[in-house]
């Protein structure tokens, strides 16, 4: 089993939403494996320890990974215009949700009248970077909405832009640091994770540290500052370490992962 599917299968396990057969497949995988049965203790352990903030309803909360699955595999049939109006209501976003729509039919128009022309290439140009602003405005509305759903498909839709603007990138870390939702903040992680070329972005993620209450976003910056082999992040960690309520296995995670860095 991979990685991942192993994650979603601890998630799905822990959250009781397993079959009872493949409830039984997981158990007998923990006995055969002592490395993933040391993972999933580690995970269990502060898997129901209360969060600081309120979490959404069961109906509304989402699983970090099993979202991220379902969306993709949704991705190729469901257009970003039925996206929008099947899972965001309110005037504002409608309106950048038409605006997307006129600017993707005068695409495609212009691009079938002009293809053989030096205008189609300028008129490509163009339509690509009117829907980058609108899909960059539509992130930036989403992630301010009350709905942690709605904020984690605003964190999604970061992932489709071919460029992120300063403005966007500062907009995740806020969420990073700040969201209620510990699914909303891994998001925002992942999210982060496809631009650690850029200087500006390695340095939030370093500074965001010693912002993070949650146990399970803790142990995922820890991870990857293994993998940047970024030495900033020591300090903080170590700062991290000394707080007294810190989750004993994010502690013990953050320690491994400055024995990696150094």
């Amino acid at each position: 089993m991979k990685q991942e599917e192993f994650k979603i299968a601890m998630i799905d396990y822990l959250s009781g939403n397993l079959s009872e057969d493949k409830q039984q497949g997981f158990e007998q995988l923990l006995k055969e494996n002592s490395d993933l049965n040391k993972e999933f203790a580690a995970t269990k352990a502060f898997w129901n320890v209360n969060e600081e903030f309120p979490e959404p309803s069961t109906n509304m909360d989402m699983n970090f990974y099993a979202m991220l699955k379902a969306e993709e595999e949704k991705s190729h049939q469901i257009s970003f215009i039925e996206k929008l109006q099947n899972f965001f209501s309110g005037r504002l976003v409608k309106q950048f949700a038409y605006s997307f729509a006129i600017l993707t039919v005068g695409f495609f128009i212009g691009n079938q009248l002009n293809s053989n022309t030096n205008q189609s290439h300028e008129t490509l140009k163009v339509a690509k970077a009117e829907t980058e602003n609108v899909r960059s405005q539509l992130v930036l509305t989403l992630l301010d909405q009350p709905s942690a759903n709605k904020r984690l498909q605003a964190v999604n839709e970061v992932n489709k832009l071919n460029d992120v603007t300063e403005t966007i990138l500062k907009a995740l870390f806020s969420t990073l640091n700040n969201d209620e939702n510990v699914n909303v903040r891994l998001s925002a992680i992942e999210a982060l994770k496809k631009y650690t070329h850029i200087p500006l972005v390695r340095e939030g993620l370093v500074k965001s540290i010693t912002y993070q209450t949650s146990p399970m976003v803790q142990m995922e910056l820890a991870d990857l500052m293994v993998i940047l082999q970024e030495k900033k992040a020591v300090k903080p960690f170590k700062k991290l370490i000394k707080k007294e309520d810190v989750n004993t296995s994010a502690k013990e995670k953050m320690e491994e992962s400055i024995k990696s860095i150094i």
